[in-house]
């Protein structure tokens, strides 16, 4: 046991290691402030000069100075217009490129593209703003958290750390995620629990070709380590400034070490799906569900993680995490499932 304690232990600094050059690998550096040449207009009547950072998740980021930058709600917004080249994506999976201007009809966005109006669309419908050669990070979510715990009666201390990121080109949609909790107490060894997931989806209007890869070690579940690769076809169901629902389908090459077990390779059916939601009013709430399930002869796993946000102060939020993990099969005496919830606090960007 004290060889897999010694390895979640290193995985799990590894791990934070990882999390935290990520984090700083993706602070962008300064930059010359570029000229304010798009027109905001909100609801109250407020005409704002600035520049359009992005429009994602229902969330509208414009910089006015070289120092300030502010995020509306896009159901605050009842036009703008800019003579900079964006990507306009739809609702229903449409993307448009070119200028932007204000349509006759209130609340209406006119794309044109070598000075013809190729697209009219009601702003409701635009669920995407991303300017032509915007940088990497303009086109770019991530999240950080992290979250302790302390029980006096028995000493026992938990430890979270929860991360993510997503990047989004005109054909690529790539994420990235980190999960981690470790556990101390005064009466039983340490134990730890590790997942790190990534995967890269080639975008064809609604549906994409997806490739996927996730490393995991859990020793409440005495598995030493998993590591999953594989693809498949999916869909996108769902995309609005209030939701996205996605699903897909594909097979898995799965190599996995449980403690005192000899190594195992199979091949496995992944169904997965992703379920997120926003605020209709603001962007306070967001609440985050992912589920993948794996299918081989005689046996069956669930990996599922969600996560209710509330944004207190801008960019920092308070988070409800729970992950589960369950196996139909697992080794002799081993635990079928492993669940756990955390509370944290952390900073999007």
């Amino acid at each position: 046991m004290s060889g897999t304690i010694g390895r979640g232990h290193w995985m799990i600094g590894a791990l934070r290691r990882a999390a935290v050059l990520a984090a700083c690998l993706m602070v962008p550096a300064a930059a010359a402030a570029a000229p304010k040449l798009d027109v905001v207009l909100l609801a109250n009547g407020d005409r704002t000069t600035c520049e359009i950072k992005k429009l994602q998740l229902g969330e509208l980021t414009i910089s006015t100075d070289p120092f300030d930058t502010v995020k509306v709600h896009w159901g605050q917004v009842i036009g703008v217009t800019s003579p900079r080249e964006f990507e306009v994506t739809s609702r229903v999976g449409d993307r448009y490129y070119g200028s932007l201007r204000q349509s006759a009809k209130p609340a209406e966005l006119v794309v044109v593209a070598s000075g013809l109006a190729i697209a009219t669309l009601k702003l409701e419908d635009v669920t995407s703003l991303v300017p032509i050669g915007g940088s990497l990070w303009n086109r770019m979510d991530g999240n950080l958290d992290v979250g302790f715990t302390f029980a006096q009666a028995n000493l026992e201390t938990h430890w979270t750390l929860n991360a993510g990121a997503s990047y989004r080109s005109r054909i690529w949609l790539v994420n990235t995620s980190i999960a981690s909790q470790l556990t101390a107490r005064e009466d039983a060894d340490k134990t730890s629990r590790n997942t790190l997931s990534a995967s890269g989806n080639r975008l064809f209007d609604n549906w994409f070709a997806a490739i996927l890869g996730q490393v995991q070690q859990n020793e409440e579940l005495d598995l030493d380590l998993r590591t999953v690769a594989g693809g498949g076809i999916g869909r996108i169901f769902s995309q609005s400034n209030h939701r996205w629902i996605s699903g897909y389908a594909g097979l898995v090459y799965t190599r996995e070490q449980f403690a005192n077990e000899p190594l195992h390779n199979l091949a496995e059916l992944a169904l997965g799906g992703e379920i997120d939601f926003f605020t209709p009013g603001t962007n306070d709430l967001r609440l985050t569900n992912t589920v993948v399930t794996y299918y081989s002869e005689g046996r069956q796993r669930l990996e599922a993680q969600s996560a209710w946000r509330h944004e207190f102060l801008k960019d920092f939020y308070w988070s409800l995490n729970g992950i589960e993990s369950f196996d139909s099969d697992p080794p002799d005496a081993g635990k079928r499932n492993d669940f756990s919830m955390s509370l944290s606090i952390g900073w999007k960007f």
